[in-house]
């Protein structure tokens, strides 16, 4: 309770923080994330996340509910209007079933469903590597800033790419470093980076380098 990791990517900024929340969800008990987005300072986004996690380690993503926000030129005071709620699910529901976050045991060349919520959420991941490090695997440097690698890879940081089926053009690499989770997301195709610049859950925190 209390772990939270902030990250920045252009003029967004994304806050993750584990509640004090528990949500049941088709019968597992799972920890409640809260996920907020802000771009320039005004909320768009505001997401529960659902994590369950099995004992051979896998941690499971039992659904999300999610709240998409627009404003509007003129609103004094500024006031986000809730526009969406596209991509929630909940696994149990409407045929929905719950996906493998991450492995406990990941092995480069796994494929996963992360979610399943046919024509809504089919969210997949591959795992490229488990054993990178900045200028080990070149094509995994895409993007990545050298100094934030060194800090938290010495060949033992996981790399996976992400995809969906409902975007068969589009995918994300993401950047697993033990005892502090994912730090980094790259889109090739379009030079976006978000990355992570506070968390509270290593002393490594305090060293994280400024995008």
């Amino acid at each position: 309770i209390g772990d939270r990791w902030e990250f920045r990517g252009g003029t967004e900024s994304i806050s993750v923080e584990i509640t004090a929340g528990t949500k049941l969800v088709d019968g597992v008990r799972c920890i409640v994330a809260r996920d907020t987005v802000t771009d320039s300072g005004v909320v768009v986004e505001d997401t529960d996340d659902w994590f369950g996690q099995a004992t051979n380690g896998d941690v499971y993503y039992c659904g999300e509910q999610t709240r998409e926000f627009e404003t509007s030129d003129g609103d004094v005071p500024t006031t986000p209007e809730l526009v969406s709620i596209e991509g929630s699910f909940k696994a149990g529901r409407a045929g929905a079933r719950a996906g493998v976050l991450f492995r406990g045991s990941p092995a480069t060349g796994d494929v996963y469903r992360q979610e399943f919520s046919l024509g809504d959420a089919e969210d997949v991941a591959e795992v490229l590597s488990t054993a990178y490090a900045f200028g080990t695997e070149p094509d995994l440097d895409q993007l990545v800033p050298q100094a934030l690698a060194e800090l938290l890879c010495a060949g033992d940081c996981v790399v996976t790419k992400e995809f969906t089926p409902l975007e068969p053009d589009a995918f994300e690499r993401k950047y697993y470093a033990p005892g502090i989770g994912v730090f980094l997301e790259v889109t090739p195709d379009t030079g976006e980076v978000v990355q992570l610049v506070d968390c509270n859950v290593d002393v490594r925190c305090a060293s994280l380098p400024s995008p």
